[in-house]
């Protein structure tokens, strides 16, 4: 496993890779991850190159200016200058959570780049009814009132106290926690390790897309579209599945015992059910 980065226009994307040569694997991680919780994957494609980015305000990549704010969609304009910077084609996108839900957006958008779609844990975007969007709009603004700052406060973070407070709030072991965790730290000049991932990634979305909206984005999908469910996650992957699976040209769904970070639990279960699908003719 090495660092790995790319400059931006807006700053640089720091990621993690297997150093390896050979079809190009881009990671997508879930909300307040990190690369790290997709670098479980890498031993089982030692013929891929696979590359893992930090998104944008995430792990060790750069915070967004002062004036902005964190838009799922903008995630997509991240996405796609790296794709342009690096001259990517044939991409297999492989995304956890929000990074599947951000790997099936960028393929409907671009789908000239992207070869086919590994979707863990995440079904198409989240959605809510055109009728909440006034309350939706009133609460991210108050969000972002109490978030002005791009910073944390250099407090110093006591690592395994982070790790049990994850613990009670996700469905997620401790040693998985705990890498993600150290990912998104960085260090003072005092020593400390304090939070490095940008506390704005908390404030609420200014507004969600409709069902509407999310089936017509969907339907622009052109390549196969691989989706992995787990059954004791609080996503319910299956039933959206089933409600969903006309929104998609060619898509599966794979189901896997376990809770939302699944995939860290079960990598080489998971890596070949991916390579069984990526793979396919």
């Amino acid at each position: 496993m090495q660092a790995w980065q790319c400059a931006l226009s807006k700053g640089n994307i720091q990621g993690l890779t297997n150093g390896k040569s050979g079809p190009l694997i881009l990671g997508l991680h879930g909300f307040l991850d990190n690369a790290a919780s997709l670098a479980c994957l890498f031993p089982y494609f030692d013929d891929y190159q696979f590359i893992a980015v930090d998104l944008p305000g995430h792990g060790k990549s750069y915070h967004r200016s002062p004036d902005a704010h964190y838009h799922q969609l903008d995630f997509i304009q991240d996405i796609h200058e790296l794709v342009e910077v690096n001259d990517w084609r044939d991409i297999i996108l492989v995304g956890h959570s929000l990074g599947g839900i951000l790997s099936t957006l960028y393929a409907a958008v671009f789908p000239e780049r992207v070869a086919k779609v590994v979707s863990i844990d995440a079904c198409g975007p989240l959605t809510l009814e055109a009728d909440t969007s006034v309350n939706q709009i009133r609460e991210s603004a108050l969000s972002r009132l109490a978030k002005k700052s791009t910073t944390n406060i250099a407090r110093e973070v006591d690592v395994k106290a982070a790790v049990t407070a994850r613990c009670k709030i996700s469905d997620i072991n401790a040693e998985h926690a705990e890498s993600i965790i150290l990912r998104n730290l960085t260090d003072t000049d005092e020593g400390k390790k304090v939070w490095g991932s940008d506390p704005r990634l908390r404030t609420k979305s200014t507004l969600r897309l409709t069902e509407a909206q999310a089936q017509n984005l969907m339907n622009g999908i052109q390549c196969p579209v691989w989706f992995g469910g787990a059954t004791d996650s609080f996503k319910h992957v299956e039933s959206v599945y089933s409600k969903r699976k006309i929104w998609w040209k060619n898509s599966q769904l794979e189901l896997f015992s376990g809770g939302h970070h699944f995939h860290m639990v079960k990598p080489s279960a998971v890596s070949t059910a991916i390579r069984r699908f990526v793979e396919e003719m």
